[in-house]
């Protein structure tokens, strides 16, 4: 079995050059942003994306925020991003989700930005998170979980589209 930093690396290999190379910087940024935050990673093949979510507990759902890689494409995403709108006077945050806003990042220069401390500042507050410098992150894929429930649904959305049998339909 793979330890989670080889599978996470892996996973960012299947990026270009440019997109592996900010997805590692603001990786590293959020892990001295959010010391003490469960790294919860998710790789979601179906969509060509891989997600890190930070978290204070093992799943992922109650994260903080989240990076999102896609080809060419680097996002960072708010939880409760909706919420945040106060705290975006710049409007940076794009998304129409009932929950969750990101804001695209070009280069690690934007995720410095005050606009960008301001709504991660923000965030943390609304989740009553303090980052305890001294406490020990851990990574935890959930991409096997995620290969699992998709094949799930792949096999149930075959059910569902299969003819009946004539004494099915009696």
């Amino acid at each position: 079995m793979e330890n989670a930093e080889t599978q996470l690396a892996g996973f960012f290999a299947k990026y270009d050059p440019t997109t592996v190379k900010l997805g590692k910087a603001l990786r590293a940024k959020l892990r001295d942003r959010l010391p003490g935050l469960f790294e919860v990673v998710y790789m979601y093949e179906n969509q060509n994306a891989l997600v890190i979510a930070y978290s204070p507990t093992e799943n992922g759902y109650d994260g903080v925020c989240s990076i999102a890689l896609s080809p060419g494409l680097v996002k960072l995403h708010f939880a409760q991003g909706a919420q945040l709108s106060k705290a975006d006077p710049g409007k940076l945050l794009q998304g129409r989700g009932t929950t969750v806003r990101h804001v695209v990042l070009n280069t690690l220069a934007d995720f410095d930005r005050p606009e960008i401390e301001g709504l991660m500042a923000a965030a943390l507050k609304l989740a009553k998170l303090r980052p305890d410098a001294g406490a020990k992150a851990s990574v935890i894929i959930r991409a096997e979980a995620q290969k699992q429930r998709a094949r799930r649904a792949s096999a149930a959305a075959r059910a569902a589209a299969a003819p009946r049998t004539a004494k099915a339909r009696r």
